[in-house]
């Protein structure tokens, strides 16, 4: 029997988390729990959950205690694990983030562009706070991250808390697409391994072989280049999330060297998709109305009764399993392979050595390891050095408070470049999020 351990669901109001306690259930064998702290500075929303998440641990996982706490300091205070996914300012913020580029023509995306850029700088103030808050208690609690924008947060953490060994850094996109990958190849994605290289949102898959040697990298680029990419869970995806995965057939039939990650589509097509864009309704509500409202009407069903009888349990295969395994991987030093986020420091030889890059590595006691890769070739190095000079000018802007380096950061990102966007974009969103942060003209 494996030690059983104490975690924190930071963001505990996620629509997320239903489905999470689904897969910590599903893995508590793996993954043994002892007390599960529900933490979130909405109690009102936290408390829709509330009886669904304590009707499946009641029925599956008795064992397991629950708390729900809008107190971080009960939050942070003992524990083992914090699971952080917040969404600072909630989808009415997500929605700005998406609506006010498309004003101007620009991409309305929440992690990608000035969408992502002022999601980014909400995200690391609260961060910044939550880790100060748990390092008062403990220096050995591990922060699994997975606040998005994945690839500014670990930037900006990294460099506030330079020292810092257990703090990790999640996105799920890559074990996602490997998912996809195993369908699609007719391989147990248990088998696979990947080579892969890039910053988060911002990547591309240069090998794929099973654990017995068989490489299916050139099955995989011909079947997308040839056929539309669909996601393993495609009947489960909006339209709007499947022209993502088509898009990857279509930058494949330009380059098809390597296998890009899906966000990538906004940085080559940004005219295209901001054309295709509905300003009045965008991502943000098509996940209110579609998976946000499963999750509430399946959590108002649980309200008052005392067991699932008729109500299947909500679980995520890919999130879900993510963040536990890693957990898993971390507490029992599996050393499991995983797309990780580390400082570069050399893994890929002739790009930053200070820029957080995704790779793939190993996860263990010690942390998130990304295997060497060597040089990158010219065309590559020029798009991840101005992305990387994109996420380093937003970090800096948000601990300097610097006007001018948020419109630079702008400028530089692929998505903007015209300095008259950049600046009307950043002064709209400046006053949207004049509560969550501030900026300042250099004199």
């Amino acid at each position: 029997m494996r030690k059983p351990h104490v975690i924190t669901i930071a963001g505990a109001g996620s629509a997320r988390v239903p489905a999470l306690i689904g897969t910590l259930v599903n893995y508590k064998e793996r993954f043994p729990l002892s007390k599960i702290i529900f933490y979130d500075i909405d109690e009102e929303r936290m408390g829709l959950m509330e009886a669904y998440d304590r009707l499946v641990l009641n029925s599956f996982y008795p064992e397991c205690q629950a708390v729900f706490t809008t107190d971080e300091d009960e939050a942070y205070r003992n524990t083992d694990f914090v699971f952080c996914q917040m969404r600072v300012g909630k989808t009415a913020m997500r929605s700005l983030d998406e609506k006010i580029p498309l004003k101007y023509g620009l991409v309305g995306q929440e992690t990608c562009g000035p969408g992502g850029f002022a999601y980014g700088m909400r995200s690391l103030g609260a961060m910044k706070h939550m880790v100060e808050k748990v390092r008062s208690y403990s220096k050995d609690t591990w922060i699994l991250n997975y606040t998005n924008p994945a690839a500014i947060v670990a930037l900006g953490l990294d460099k506030m808390f330079p020292d810092d060994k257990r703090i990790l850094n999640l996105c799920d996109q890559p074990y996602s697409l490997m998912k996809s990958y195993s369908k699609i190849l007719g391989v147990p994605q248990e088998k696979l391994r990947a080579r892969y290289f890039g910053l988060n949102h911002f990547g591309w898959f240069t090998q794929l072989k099973d654990t017995e040697g068989n490489d299916y990298f050139d099955t995989l680029r011909a079947y997308l280049r040839d056929h539309d990419f669909r996601p393993f869970n495609a009947e489960q995806r909006s339209k709007s999330w499947l022209d993502t995965y088509v898009r990857v057939n279509k930058y494949m039939k330009y380059l098809d060297e390597y296998v890009p990650t899906t966000y990538l589509q906004y940085y080559m097509f940004p005219q295209e998709i901001a054309a295709e864009s509905d300003p009045e309704y965008t991502r943000a509500d098509e996940s209110r109305d579609s998976r946000e409202r499963e999750v509430f009407e399946a959590c108002e069903r649980a309200a008052g009764k005392d067991s699932m009888d008729r109500e299947d349990m909500l679980t995520n295969s890919v999130f879900g399993n993510l963040m536990v395994e890693v957990a898993e991987s971390i507490a029992y030093d599996l050393n499991n392979e995983f797309i990780v986020l580390v400082r570069n420091e050399g893994i890929i030889s002739n790009f930053e050595e200070t820029a957080i890059v995704e790779v793939a590595g190993t996860i263990g006691k010690e942390g998130a390891k990304g295997y060497p890769f060597g040089p990158i070739k010219p065309y590559y190095k020029g798009l991840m050095e101005g992305q990387y000079a994109y996420e380093l000018l937003t970090v800096e802007a948000f601990m300097e408070q610097n006007y001018d380096k948020a419109l630079m950061a702008l400028i530089l990102n692929r998505t903007v470049v015209d300095p008259s966007k950049a600046k009307a974009v950043l002064d709209d969103l400046l006053e949207a999020n004049k509560d969550y942060w501030t900026l300042s003209k250099e004199a």
